[in-house]
C-alpha cells in the first residue's frame, strides 16, 4: 500500500505528484515574493491564499484537458497546439472561477481584496491580470512531457526501424467495425516505431497516457477512456481505473494481503481493483481452460488412415 502512495506521488514518475510539487512550489514562491494581490497578508496566509488560486488553476486545467481529450476532433491536434488550446480555455474558466467565487471568498475571510464586479469588465480585468500568465504556466508546466513526446517523433523521423521480433498492426484492427477500427489505427499511430504495437498494457497519468509494449514503453497524449475505447478490438480488460490489459500478455495473478497484483509476461506489475477482480479472474480462468483445450487437440492421437 504504502509503495502504491509513494509511485502515485513520486513527481520524478507521477503526473499527479508533479502537479502537485510544482504547484507547491509555485504558491510558496508567489507567498514569498508577497504580490500586491497579498499585500498585507502573513507568509502563512500569503501561502493559503496563493495556494488556493494555484491549486483551483491546476484543477481547472486538467478538467479542461481531459474532458476536451474526448473529442475526437480535439485529440487529432499536435500535442503542443493541443495544450495551449487548453491552456487557453483554462484561462477563462479560471478567471470566471476567480471572479464568481474565488475572490469573494478570500474578501469575506480576510477582507484584504477587494473583488472585481460581477461584468464582463470585471472578467476582462481578470483575463488582463492573470490570462496570459496562466496560459504560459502551463504550458511550461507540460512542457518536459511535450518534448518527451517530441523527442519520440524525431526518433521515429530519423528512420529507426522496429524491432524484429515486434508485431506490426494487430490483425483485429483490419477486422474490426471501422470506426473502432480508426480508434485502434489513431492509437497505434502515436506509439513511436521502436516499441512496435503489440500492446501489453496501458496506464493513465491524468490526460496523458503510459502505453506498454513488448519491446517497451512511451508517453502519448490521450485520455484514458478514448485509448480504452480504441482498445475494445483487443481481448483485454480494465483493472483499474487507471490500468488496462491485454488478456494474452496477463502471465500470473500474485495476492499479496489485500492487494492483487497482475503480473504481465514483460514483468510489468499493475494493481488489481477489488471492483475488477473476480471478472479477471473468470476471464483468465476461460483463457487458460481454451488454452488445455488447445494443448490437447494438438496431442490428441491422430485417426488411423483408411486403407
Amino acid at each position: 500500500m504504502l509503495d502504491d502512495l509513494v509511485v502515485h506521488v513520486d513527481p520524478r514518475h507521477s503526473w499527479t505528484g508533479y502537479l502537485v510539487a510544482a504547484g507547491t512550489i509555485l504558491s510558496f514562491g508567489l507567498a514569498l515574493s508577497e504580490p500586491s494581490a497579498s499585500s498585507g497578508l502573513g507568509l502563512p496566509a500569503r501561502f493559503v491564499f496563493w495556494l488556493a488560486h494555484v491549486a483551483s488553476a491546476l484543477i481547472l486545467y486538467e478538467l479542461t484537458q481531459i474532458t476536451l481529450g474526448r473529442i475526437a476532433m480535439f485529440g487529432h491536434l499536435p500535442p503542443v497546439f493541443s495544450v495551449t488550446m487548453v491552456g487557453v480555455v483554462g484561462a477563462l474558466l479560471f478567471s470566471t472561477f476567480n471572479l464568481l467565487l474565488l475572490d469573494r471568498i478570500v474578501f469575506l475571510i480576510g477582507d484584504v481584496l477587494d473583488p472585481e464586479s460581477i461584468s464582463i469588465a470585471g472578467l476582462m480585468d481578470e483575463l488582463r491580470d492573470s490570462g496570459a500568465v496562466s496560459v504560459l504556466f502551463w504550458v511550461l508546466l507540460n512542457s518536459p512531457r511535450l518534448i518527451m513526446i517530441a523527442e519520440q517523433k524525431n526518433a521515429d523521423e530519423a528512420g529507426e526501424p522496429p524491432p524484429a521480433e515486434v508485431a506490426s498492426t494487430p490483425p483485429d484492427a483490419a477486422d474490426a467495425p471501422s470506426e473502432a477500427g480508426r480508434l485502434l489505427l489513431d492509437l497505434l499511430s502515436r506509439l513511436p516505431r521502436r516499441i512496435g504495437t503489440d500492446i501489453v498494457a496501458i496506464s493513465a497519468e491524468l490526460h496523458y497516457l503510459r502505453v506498454y509494449t513488448l519491446a517497451g514503453e512511451a508517453l502519448i497524449l490521450m485520455s484514458f477512456g478514448r485509448a480504452v475505447e480504441a482498445l475494445g478490438v483487443i481481448p483485454g480488460q480494465t483493472i483499474h481505473r487507471s490500468h488496462w490489459i491485454a488478456v494474452a500478455h496477463v502471465a500470473t495473478l500474485e495476492s499479496d494481503g489485500n492487494r492483487v497484483i497482475c503480473r504481465l509476461d514483460t514483468g510489468l506489475e499493475l494493481p488489481v481493483s477489488r471492483t475488477y477482480r473476480p471478472r479477471l479472474r473468470a476471464t483468465l480462468a476461460g483463457r487458460d481452460h481454451q488454452r488445455v483445450l488447445q494443448a490437447a487437440g494438438r496431442i490428441a492421437p491422430a485417426p488411423n488412415a483408411v486403407e
